[in-house]
């Protein structure tokens, strides 16, 4: 049986994508198990290798077809060149931001054609896409759109905490006022299946209330009542263990300590805050309910740090990793 490839997109050029790309490829043994492929430009991880002081074996191919795995390289697929009369470092820029686009447009054509069998991105800047025209909130929206995918949902996967989110990148005014009880339905069904697919034969689902103390039965507001309480209901009638609405503040420690399996939070910050308290070198956004198999480091392009040699690539070899045991499902 061949090996699985997964492919890295390089992310933003201005932020630390390149940088930690070498070191998590410079360092790790994984090629026993999988091969990955670099989509980007040669000349900028070379760059990024000689002021980190690597000494990094790459090879690049300008073709598909050409491409050949040596276990002591870093195999490179030149399928995009950044556009350097724009690019400034460690700031937005429309040159990373059309960069970062067409290596994620390149991958999915890939993915969807069986080329690969998954794909890990490194960080890209939204406000460097919106410079480029390309108006979307971030990998998860580009991803889905790409995808013709309707039903998706964002998860922050750590080894004691899989947090999926009703809503991600979204002012926070707007994202009270859209969830209902067909989002959060859709959530817990996505974080039922995707954990089943993981091996949890029966897994049990916390949802998170919308309001403090999950609205204290109304008194501080209806829209746990309201549109919460019926989805959880309704996943309870249709098999699913889900339990809530239950008050945020408490529920995290309960699932970090093993009651449950999963976490479903309302929107961004209420998964985010205790997920990457827990577990910011480590934890994995992963996209549920695309057809194809998409992980990625959960932090952004650290521009405040970029090209300073100090990024860390522990969250990118994590990413590699639950790409790869997806792969196995």
């Amino acid at each position: 049986m061949s090996k699985p490839t997964l492919a890295i997109t390089m992310g933003d050029p201005a932020g630390v994508g390149p940088e930690i790309i070498i070191k998590a490829l410079h360092s790790s043994q994984h090629h026993s198990r999988f091969n990955l492929l670099i989509l980007g430009e040669e000349d900028i991880l070379s760059e990024t290798a000689s002021n980190l002081n690597i000494s990094a074996r790459i090879e690049a191919f300008n073709s598909f077809d050409e491409i050949q795995f040596n276990p002591e390289c870093i195999t490179v697929f030149n399928c995009q060149k950044l556009n350097r009369q724009a690019f400034k470092m460690s700031t937005p820029n429309s040159s990373s931001g059309e960069f970062t686009y067409q290596l994620i447009v390149k991958a999915v054509d890939m993915a969807l054609k069986h080329e690969i069998d998954g794909i890990v991105t490194a960080p890209i800047c939204k406000e460097s896409l919106h410079m480029a025209n390309h108006f979307f909130d971030g990998h998860t929206g580009l991803l889905a759109f790409l995808t013709d995918t309707q039903h998706y949902r964002m998860l922050f996967a750590a080894e004691k905490l899989k947090i999926l989110h009703v809503t991600a990148h979204l002012p926070l005014l707007e994202a009270c006022k859209i969830i209902n009880i067909d989002m959060v339905y859709e959530t817990i069904e996505l974080g039922y299946h995707h954990m089943k697919r993981l091996g949890y034969q029966n897994p049990k689902i916390a949802v998170c209330g919308l309001n403090p103390h999950a609205g204290e039965n109304g008194i501080f507001g209806r829209e746990d009542i309201d549109n919460i309480q019926p989805a959880i209901e309704k996943a309870q009638n249709n098999g699913i263990m889900a339990e809530g609405p239950l008050p945020a503040d408490t529920t995290f420690l309960l699932a970090y300590n093993g009651k449950f399996d999963m976490v479903i939070a309302q929107y961004h910050d209420q998964g985010h805050v205790p997920g990457k308290l827990v577990a910011f070198d480590t934890a994995v956004n992963v996209t549920v309910g695309l057809p194809i198999i998409r992980t990625s480091v959960d932090h952004g392009t650290a521009f405040d740090i970029a090209g300073k040699g100090i990024a860390k690539s522990d969250n990118l070899l994590f990413a590699i990793e639950y790409a790869y045991n997806m792969t196995k499902l």
